[in-house]
């Protein structure tokens, strides 16, 4: 077979094999030994792969770096001294690397040399008791150029921890210009730059105590071991799994478009629209195009619709955002029985009043063909924001759809009031996906797929199964 004819005919995934592969992350496996193959280009290329499969086997243990905002002011060595008893990691600061430094044969008095200081740091963390248990580092490095030499050793964490203070959320600024810093809060921009690949900000506000901190950092560091991080989900991430799968729910007026699109760009992930996948499927010429067509659309056609799109690739690399499905508990049933479910359930709460009156505020620009404010020049409205049509969905939605899919869902799901600014609500998003479930993941009885099970008890709904399984 020539390298044409492979192209032309690529292989896929059967989606019965999916389960199997979240449950034991073999699908990173292959794509990190591919890279690995790829960048050092073996003479023996099966040799090379089970080196690299048996290198693996050690590399479970954890290495931390705990990076610390200059603007913070707690007891660090507190926070440590709770995750050496959870994880029992070795711990090792700067005052420790700075022992061994000084008693180097090359140490010289008066001069820090980055380059030997990295080395005796390598030294330390390649004990064989160190790699076994882990390690976390705190207090080193201090500098981008120390990050660097680190890097170039290969002392390089699994999980970087930056602990800093909540943003503030604020309008736009006139100025675009990057306020001033001082040298150690320029230093901890670079070191969050350098740490970026592996990188989890952990928020705190003023009053946490040292306990709610150690719980927020314990959370990050379990969320981001239960699963590796997806391509742009390093950034920014309080921990989570291997690729966010989220399904935002709620009425329409909620601004579930607007924030779906907010969240796929911060996280990388693909923004789908249950409207345009019914459109597009509406129009293709095969059975579920010609069924639709024919016999309009029904509860088992949408979910055919929507778990075709979910099984692409790019769905599966990188997941997902999904609004406008499910709209009843019929529909969650289905889509939490997929292969690839999701396992972010959220639910924009917004009164019946504020959406109606969001909907029937809105038109649409007869030229371009964009959304703009009822009343405004060449403005009409939408055939589908007309009085009674909105009174009707929303009327459905209220009345039956949202408690039928509020019971499905159960105590997996999140709520979030959408009544607030556009950036408040996003930023409450954000928080609830990058959240860590509590809940561990095991195969059912039949042995065939994944289910969840919550740590402080069972789950009461047996169809709550595969929604938190970890894609890798």
């Amino acid at each position: 077979m020539t390298e044409t004819d492979a192209a032309a005919d690529p292989v896929d995934i059967p989606v019965t094999f999916l389960p199997y592969l979240e449950k034991y992350r073999l699908y990173k496996l292959f794509k990190d030994m591919m890279q690995d193959l790829i960048v050092n280009m073996p003479r023996d290329p099966l040799k090379h792969m089970k080196n690299f499969l048996r290198n693996r086997e050690g590399s479970d243990a954890i290495k931390l770096m705990l990076l610390v905002s200059p603007e913070l002011n707690f007891d660090v060595s507190s926070v440590v001294k709770g995750m050496i008893k959870d994880f029992g990691f070795f711990v090792i600061t700067r005052r420790t690397i700075l022992d061994h430094y000084e008693k180097h044969d090359d140490f010289k008095p008066g001069c820090v040399d980055t380059a030997l200081m990295s080395e005796v740091t390598k030294a330390i963390t390649f004990r064989d008791e160190v790699i076994q248990n882990g390690w976390l580092m705190y207090d080193h490095p201090c500098t981008l150029r120390e990050a660097r030499c680190l890097q170039q050793d290969g002392v390089i964490p699994t999980v970087a921890l930056a602990i800093m203070p909540t943003p503030p959320v604020a309008p736009p600024t006139i100025n675009n210009r990057t306020k001033s810093r001082n040298f150690f809060q320029q230093e901890f921009q670079a070191l969050i730059y350098a740490y970026k690949a592996s990188l989890k900000e952990v928020h705190i506000d003023p009053s946490d105590s040292t306990d709610t901190i150690s719980s927020k950092c314990f959370n990050a560091l379990r969320a981001s071991a239960a699963g590796a991080q997806g391509p742009n989900q390093g950034f920014h991430a309080t921990g989570a799994p291997g690729a966010y799968r989220v399904a935002l729910i709620g009425p329409r007026g909620a601004g579930r478009k607007t924030q779906a699109a907010l969240l796929a760009k911060h996280f990388g992930l693909v923004c789908l629209n249950f409207r345009k996948l019914f459109a597009e499927a509406s129009t293709r010429d095969d059975d579920i195009g010609k069924r639709l067509r024919q016999y309009g659309p029904s509860v088992e056609m949408k979910a055919q619709i929507v778990r075709r799109r979910l099984l692409e690739k790019d769905c599966i690399e990188y997941g997902y955002v999904i609004t406008g499905f499910p709209t009843s508990g019929a529909e969650f049933e289905l889509f939490d029985n997929m292969e690839t479910p999701p396992n972010r359930i959220i639910f924009m709460n917004a009164d019946l009043e504020t959406c109606k009156n969001r909907i029937l505020a809105r038109g649409v620009d007869w030229c371009t063909g964009k959304p703009t404010v009822r009343g405004a020049p060449r403005s009409l409205p939408h055939p589908r924001d007309s009085k009674e049509v909105v009174e009707a969905e929303l009327d459905f939605y209220f009345s039956d759809g949202v408690a039928e899919m509020r019971a499905a869902a159960g105590l997996s799901a999140w709520e979030i009031d959408s009544n607030q600014t556009i950036d408040q609500v996003q930023t409450k998003l954000q928080a609830a996906i990058m959240a860590a479930p509590s809940c561990d993941i095991k195969f059912n009885q039949a042995g065939v797929g994944l289910e969840n099970a919550r740590i402080d008890k069972p789950l009461s709904r047996p169809h709550q199964l595969t929604r938190f399984s970890q894609m890798s």
